[in-house]
């Protein structure tokens, strides 16, 4: 040991002249250590420090030997336990080699194994994609297996069976066959069993299309007896079995035609002959309301009495002019036709517009309901959706009701030929109006021209009647008048005036020009008639009595009905009402106070106040302080005798002593000018004053 500390040393120390100084030394071993030693702890004491490096080294030598005997000791102490960990070691390197030559075979196994998997993979892949193709191609059989075969029981059932429900659903079935072998024929005609099913499913279609034929033609017969309810025969047969009309509308469209055409004629007569009894029971029913005389200018006939004497008879009908209360029919909650048993056992009759409005009615909701039918039966769902769908709704519906509609036109011409009734032609063209607003909400556009051609033939009407009252009119304001005119109205305004109301209650939610229109010019004519009847008087007062009465009578029918001064018509009469009343009111106060009024107007017209006379001063001084109360008595019994309306004599009086009132102010004026501008001349006596002659014009207020 002590041999290889030496030889150690020499290694480290040789080649080196440890007897230098220290700080030589020490110098020249840093130099040499390895860089990683000059970092040791000790090794830096010891350089510095100074130690003598060979003592050091021997004490590093025993120290070591120290160790070596320590740990030979040691090692001996333990040789057992060493020997016995060596065995253990062996073993297990025995052990380990066992396992692994084992890892290795597993290993070799795993990889055999992993080729097995990938195998398995890529079969299984195959097979996965074998399995997707087979799924494809089994649900694409299965559609054509399902769109074309047919179960045995159907086919049973479709060439032998009762046709009914269960007939309905195995057609329906079939026709699903056959639609899609249709669709489908182009796409998979190589198919053999396309090839195969084609003539067979053809063959089933004409069976099926032959007993459906028959079956609606039979129901369609049903039809041909008066007293069945084809309504309630198209809810619970027709339309439950309508899908046997649409296969043969897509399946055999001769067939189909051949069933409309039948149904077409058949209903044309049903509907021809119900319609025609039933407007032949209304027509019993009509109660003529005006005939060619009923007219507002007719002329008041004289008939000889039993003594030689004759009086006048007015023929004036109470319904001819006024509405009453025929304008409910507008209004009526009840949309029911008039029932004719009932009617005739009460043997009630009826102006015409009732009924109109009640064969319309029917008319109305039998085209309503068959046009509803047709759209069901004989349109298919597919060309519903079209517009060659209502083509041939409305194809079909003009075959079935030509006769009917017909009927309708030549019963409202045969009332119009002989009317003279204007409210009842009136009455008729609103009643088609809330018809056509009906047809409209229930969407039902069959009955367009029919509503059309009722109106052409309703207006023109109306508008002739009209120019027949205008024409009567025309005619009195051209016959001789009498010398002394009667200041009551005539009867012709009475007319006018409810003929007027009535037509304004008619046009109210309409505002129809034709209306106002003719109105207007009736207005105009009988205003003509009333100043041609006034100004043939000789009598200027009695004239305007005559006048202000008749305007009257006109305002106050119109009042009376609700109509105010926004209506035209109210606004016109009221206007030339007040200007004949200011006309009245000079004329009245010519007849008693002419002398004032002229006076007045003769010394305003004077350029100065100077020139008038006093003496004309004095005088109509004189005349009105005498007779003012007189005449003023006299004017309010005038006008009482003259007009019996309350509320308009009342006006009449306030304007005729209102213009009184100016005039005489006007004068009061003149004759203070006159003498206070000469303060030498005096007046032979006062006037009255003002304010005692408005006094005294109080009194009568209230006389009315």
């Amino acid at each position: 040991m002590e041999l290889a500390a030496a030889t150690r040393m020499d290694i480290v120390f040789e080649g080196f002249d440890t007897t230098d100084g220290p700080e030589d030394s020490t110098g020249l071993v840093e130099q040499l250590l390895l860089p990683d030693k000059q970092n040791d702890n000790l090794v830096k004491h010891v350089l510095t420090k100074g130690v003598d490096l060979q003592e050091y080294s021997q004490q590093i030598e025993r120290e070591l030997e120290a160790l070596e005997d320590e740990q030979l000791s040691s090692y001996e102490k333990h040789e057992g336990a060493l020997l016995e960990l060596d065995s253990e070691i062996r073993s297990c390197d025995e052990v380990l080699g066992h396992m692994e030559k084992l890892l290795a075979s597993f290993k070799t196994s795993l990889g055999s194994i992993n080729n097995d998997i990938q195998a398995l993979q890529s079969d299984s892949q195959s097979m996965s994609q074998r399995l997707k193709n087979r799924v494809v191609a089994e649900k694409q059989l299965n559609k054509i297996i399902q769109g074309v075969v047919i179960e045995p029981e159907a086919v049973q059932t479709i060439c032998e069976g009762d046709v009914n429900e269960q007939y309905l659903e195995c057609l329906m079935e079939v026709n699903k066959k056959i639609a899609y072998l249709r669709v489908h024929s182009k796409q998979h005609r190589k198919l053999k069993v396309f090839q195969q099913v084609q003539p067979e499913l053809d063959r089933l279609r004409l069976k099926a299309s032959s007993r459906v034929r028959q079956f609606l033609l039979d129901k369609i017969n049903d039809l041909r007896s008066l007293s069945t309810n084809a309504h309630v025969l198209q809810s619970s047969v027709f339309l439950k079995y309508r899908f046997f009309n649409h296969f043969l509308i897509e399946r055999h469209p001769e067939a189909a035609v051949e069933v409309r055409d039948t149904y077409i004629h058949i209903m044309r007569h049903y509907y021809l002959n119900h319609f025609e009894t039933y407007q032949r029971g209304l027509t019993k029913l009509e109660r003529s309301v005006a005939d060619r005389a009923d007219v507002i200018g007719m002329e008041e006939s004289s008939k000889l009495s039993l003594f030689g004497t004759t009086k006048a008879v007015a023929r004036d009908r109470a319904n001819v002019f006024n509405l009453g209360s025929r304008a409910d029919i507008l209004d009526a909650d009840d949309p029911r036709a008039i029932v004719l048993s009932i009617a005739s056992e009460t043997n009630d009759k009826r102006p015409f517009e009732e009924l109109f409005r009640s064969y319309n009615l029917a008319l109305v909701d039998n085209a309503s309901a068959e046009y509803e039918f047709i759209m069901q039966f004989f349109v298919s769902p597919k060309a519903r959706q079209k517009i060659t769908g209502s083509d041939m709704a409305r194809m079909v519906f003009g075959h079935i009701f030509e006769p009917s509609i017909r009927i309708g036109e030549l019963f409202l011409k045969s009332y119009l030929e002989t009317t003279h009734d204007a409210l009842g032609v009136l009455l008729c063209i609103r009643i088609m109006a809330q018809l056509a607003s009906e047809l409209q909400r229930r969407q039902v556009p069959a009955l367009d021209s029919y509503i059309n051609s009722m109106n052409m033939l309703l207006w023109p009407r109306f508008q002739a009647i009209l120019d027949g009252h205008i024409e009567s009119v025309k005619r009195l304001s051209s016959s001789r008048t009498k010398a002394k005119i009667d200041t009551q109205p005539p009867a012709t305004v009475r007319r006018y005036a409810e003929l007027a109301t009535s037509l304004l209650r008619l046009n109210a939610s309409y505002n129809t020009h034709v209306v106002a229109l003719s109105l207007a010019r009736l207005r105009a004519e009988v205003q003509a008639f009333l100043t041609h009847r006034a100004d043939s008087s000789a009598d200027q007062h009695a004239a305007l009595v005559f006048l202000i009465n008749s305007y009257d009578l006109l305002l106050t029918v119109l009042y009376e009905n609700g109509f105010t001064e926004r209506e035209e018509e109210v606004g016109s009469w009221k206007q030339v009402l007040s200007t004949t009343v200011l006309e009245f009111a000079e004329s009245e106060l010519e007849r008693h106070f002419g002398y004032l009024k002229q006076f007045v107007v003769d010394a305003e017209q004077q350029s100065d106040i100077g020139q008038i006379s006093s003496e004309d001063l004095n005088r109509v001084t004189g005349t009105f302080n005498a007779e003012w109360r007189a005449q003023i008595s006299a004017i309010n019994s005038s006008i009482i005798q003259s007009f019996s309306n309350f509320r308009t004599g009342t006006e009449i009086l306030h304007a005729v002593l209102g213009q009184l009132i100016i005039y005489y102010t006007r004068f009061h004026s003149l004759f203070d000018k006159r003498f206070a501008r000469r303060s030498g001349a005096s007046a032979a006596c006062q006037p009255v004053g003002v304010q005692n002659v408005m006094v005294e014009i109080k009194k009568y207020r209230n006389n009315f």
